[in-house]
């Protein structure tokens, strides 16, 4: 990554997509590296599995008067769990939960890689080059599979249609059950579509800005 002096916004997020893909890129290889270097051992940590939770022991709390203003509060929550035991035991879900990590961590790369390229074409003085409609049209696709993917895991574990690895199984104190992963990307659908929008903008500005200098 080279910096420039005539900075411009462009360059600024540009220069900021590029750093959030490589520290995605060193966070993997860290993680990677500690997550299997843990293999050599009998005792596996799984880290920040982040799952929705539903606390009944709270019920008696869900609603609360104050004055004049009534406060409803469920008894849910999103919580990062850390799960932890012999290898033999935990291996479906070390295998399990790191795939869904890294599944996260590419797209959220892609996303950054691609919005770099977009943006590396506008700070050069071309915002309508011809790369430009393709590159967001597939950071928009990669939104909205990756978000229906998500939406229909969740609604699957929730029906309870799949089971997770440790966590279908776990015994949890009375009151307690953990209903779904949290996946990530609850907004990304209409993103992408605001994205696959824009990619159109950009081509029909590529065809106007040709058909100009065609003219002059």
């Amino acid at each position: 990554m080279k910096l420039r002096k005539d900075w411009s916004l462009a360059y600024l997020l540009l220069y900021i997509c590029q750093i959030g893909y490589w520290l995605i890129i060193i966070s993997v290889a860290l993680e990677l590296f500690i997550s299997f270097a843990q293999l050599s051992g009998n005792h596996i940590v799984i880290r920040d599995v982040s799952v929705n939770l539903e606390l009944r022991q709270f019920e008696e709390y869900n609603d609360i008067e104050l004055d004049n203003i009534r406060l409803n509060i469920p008894e849910r929550m999103t919580s990062d769990l850390q799960i932890s035991g012999p290898y033999e035991e935990v291996k479906g879900g070390f295998y399990f939960f790191n795939g869904l990590k890294l599944y996260e961590n590419a797209v959220f790369f892609l996303m950054l890689f691609l919005f770099s390229k977009v943006l590396r074409n506008v700070a050069e003085g071309d915002p309508f080059h011809a790369k430009n409609p393709s590159y967001l049209y597939m950071i928009g696709w990669t939104l909205i599979i990756s978000s229906l993917i998500n939406i229909s895991f969740q609604f699957l574990n929730m029906g309870h249609f799949i089971s997770l690895p440790l966590l279908s199984n776990l015994s949890l104190p009375d009151g307690i059950d953990i209903t779904s992963l949290d996946m990530f990307g609850k907004d990304f659908l209409l993103a992408g579509i605001f994205n696959i929008v824009l990619g159109y903008v950009f081509k029909e500005g590529a065809r106007i800005y040709e058909e100009q200098k065609l003219t002059v």
